[in-house]
Order: structure tokens, then sequence, then C-alpha cells
């Protein structure tokens, strides 16, 4: 009697599709424990915030950045590695890896023009004279995309002090406790964001300031 062949069931291959976030929300500064702490550093803040805020933890990217993703909000958030004046070659790799449309793209800054204690968005246009913003312009090939910008100004600091040296300074005991505040409050515009949209969004949080 011949011995029954036994019938070897072929292993389907399960083939991972890679997570393509609709919306990314970026967070610019530089990497390191040196800088953790300073003004120049708020982008980054704001998105250990929202990551915390969503039960997420930055991971490293196939590129110059970390970052975390939220199927719940189908959302990228990233924090690029390289220092502030090369953010775009960071947020180039990312774009291009999650197929991010412009007004999908959301920034994250520092602004001198603006008084602690404030955030505003911005749809479009120029880099100012922020460094970061100006090099993914500059990677990009555009400024069609939306920023938050968080206020580091404060009073005197224009007198005082260069803009380099201010940017790398840390916040004060006084300062750290409106910054609370003002990271929570724009935490939730950033949710407004990924929700409603930008013009809801700037309708909404730009008469509340």
């Amino acid at each position: 009697m011949k011995k029954a062949k036994k019938v070897k069931k072929a292993k389907k291959k399960v083939k991972r599709t890679e997570n393509k976030a609709v919306k990314t929300i970026v967070g610019l500064g530089n990497p390191g424990s040196r800088y953790r702490h300073t003004r120049h550093n708020v982008g980054f803040m704001l998105l250990d915030l929202l990551a915390e805020r969503h039960g997420l933890r930055f991971k490293a990217g196939k590129g110059d950045y970390m970052i975390a993703v939220s199927e719940e909000l189908d959302t990228a958030f990233v924090k690029p590695l390289t220092y502030m004046n090369e953010s775009g070659l960071a947020i180039r790799d990312a774009v291009r890896r999650y197929a991010v449309q412009s007004p999908d793209l959301l920034v994250a800054h520092d602004e001198l023009d603006l008084e602690l204690g404030r955030f505003k968005f911005k749809a479009a246009g120029s880099a100012g004279t922020h460094k970061g913003i100006r090099s993914i312009i500059y990677h990009l090939d555009s400024d069609a995309f939306p920023r938050l910008k968080v206020g580091i100004d404060v009073a005197g600091r224009r007198e005082s002090s260069e803009a380099v040296d201010y940017v790398l300074s840390k916040f004060s005991l006084a300062e750290k406790t409106l910054l609370h505040d003002t990271l929570h409050l724009a935490a939730d515009a950033v949710e407004c964001f990924l929700k409603e949209g930008l013009e809801k969004t700037m309708n909404m949080y730009h008469q509340r300031q």
C-alpha cells in the first residue's frame, strides 16, 4: 500500500502595506539634550504633548526624523533629527514617503515676532527670518503649506540680546508656566485642524487670543 503523500499547505504571504498618513504634523527644533528646553524647540515640545495625549511613542523613521503615527487620527507626527537650518532635508523625505499633500502638512515652530503666550496659524507664504521654514520651502520647492507659529518673544528681549542667543536660551520659571498653558491650547488647535481643517481652526483660535 502506497503511503499517502503529505500535502504541504502553501503559506500565504501577508503583504504588509505601509501606513499612509493623510496629514502630517511637523514640529521643528534641534536634536539633543543640550537644546531640549530652549525656545527654539517649542515645536518639539508641542509634538511631545500631542503624542502624550494620544498614547503615541516616537521611533526612528526611514530618514533623518523621528515619527509617531496615529491610526485614530490618520496622522503622522514628525520631528526632524537634522539641525534647524537643515529641517527641509528631513521633511522632504517624510513628505515623499507618506505622500503628503501641501495643505495637509502643518509645521509648528517658534516665532520671534509673536509674544510668549500667543500662537498664530499661517496658510502659506514666505519664511520671514525663520531658517527652519526657509529650509523646508527650499527642499519642497514650495511655500504652500500651513504653519503654526508659537510666540517666544518677551518684553526687552530685542534690546538685551541677539536673536541667535535668545532662541537658544531656556525659559524662566515664570515663562514655563505661561508656555505650558499656551502649548495645551495650541495642541487643542492642532487637533481642531486635523478634524475641521485650517480655515475653521484659524477663525476659532485667532479670536480667542
